[in-house]
């Protein structure tokens, strides 16, 4: 399973989509007048024996969600904002089980070449090493997307 923490940290409400199915909704921060009142609110309380499931779920003005997904399979997983937030960086693309998708899936020589023009590596993991050796990762680009 791949659980996500999602902050809000704007007056914006976001509607947060995933492209791969369902996920499960675990836990809703605190909002309106919990927030404003600096009061604790009840995190988000399921009915029955499973949590919600949904593709879109919104998030709240300075709140927070948390979300589970299993993936059994490797997939390229794209997660954004509904709104125009998306145009502004309120988009994340998940990568589950880069083995399997290595396996069935061959990145065209166009992507690789423009890969090489901007010094990008093309190969290895994320930061383009062996194994789980993250150095040299490129840092998140943060963007204010209120």
């Amino acid at each position: 399973s791949i659980e996500v923490l999602v902050y809000s940290d704007n007056l914006n409400d976001h509607s947060l989509h995933m492209h791969m199915g369902e996920y499960q909704v675990v836990e809703v921060g605190p909002y309106g007048d919990a927030v404003a009142n600096n009061r604790p609110a009840v995190a988000f309380q399921r009915s029955g024996s499973a949590p919600m499931r949904s593709d879109v779920v919104t998030i709240r003005s300075f709140s927070y969600i948390k979300l589970r997904f299993r993936v059994n399979h490797g997939a390229i997983i794209f997660f954004h904002c509904h709104m125009i937030h998306n145009f502004k960086g309120l988009a994340v693309t998940f990568i589950a089980a880069p083995d399997l998708l290595q396996k069935h899936m061959k990145v065209p020589n166009e992507v690789i070449r423009m890969c090489k023009l901007q010094n990008i590596k093309t190969s290895g993991n994320a930061a383009g090493n062996a194994g789980f050796d993250l150095t040299g990762l490129p840092q998140p680009l943060l963007v204010n997307h209120g």
